[in-house]
């Protein structure tokens, strides 16, 4: 029995079994401790009720199945933690991409408006003047105009 349990111990901190015997039927139940488990999944306990005989055919079979399961479910929780990571590191790597690009936009624009700066002004553009557009005020932009 113990060398079933082995692989299961390897992969938590602890196992705990606890028995107890109501009548004819033993219970059993073991639970890995697991800190900062991957998947919740993964400390869930295995309870088993059966009587004696029927653990001693049975019960290295299921923790066998168990501790596949388990290592099964760590894997593909560790895969997925993997892959949730590589996206982090993408989205951070756009969005630092996306940052730099902005600030050397607004270096160029800075730069351009201390040439306009130097004397060299250029004038505001002009709404085009139609004979049914209203008149625009010199204080502001006709939106219809925009559209």
């Amino acid at each position: 029995m113990f060398t079933q349990l082995a692989p299961m111990v390897r992969t938590c901190e602890k196992v705990v079994i606890t028995l107890a015997m109501q009548g004819d039927t033993m219970s059993v139940v073991v639970v890995p401790v697991v800190k900062n488990p991957a998947d919740a999944a993964l400390t869930m306990p295995l309870a088993l009720s059966a009587t004696p005989e029927e653990l001693d055919a049975g019960f290295a079979e299921v923790v066998r199945g168990t501790t596949e399961s388990r290592k099964s479910l760590a894997e593909q929780a560790e895969a997925t933690n993997s892959i949730l990571d590589a996206a982090k590191a993408s989205q951070s790597n756009k969005a630092t991409k996306a940052l730099t690009k902005a600030n050397s936009s607004e270096s160029s624009n800075a730069s351009d408006d201390s040439s306009e700066e130097d004397g060299d002004e250029k004038p505001v553009a002009q709404a085009a003047t139609d004979a049914t557009a209203p008149a625009v005020a010199s204080t502001g932009t006709d939106l219809s105009l925009l559209i």
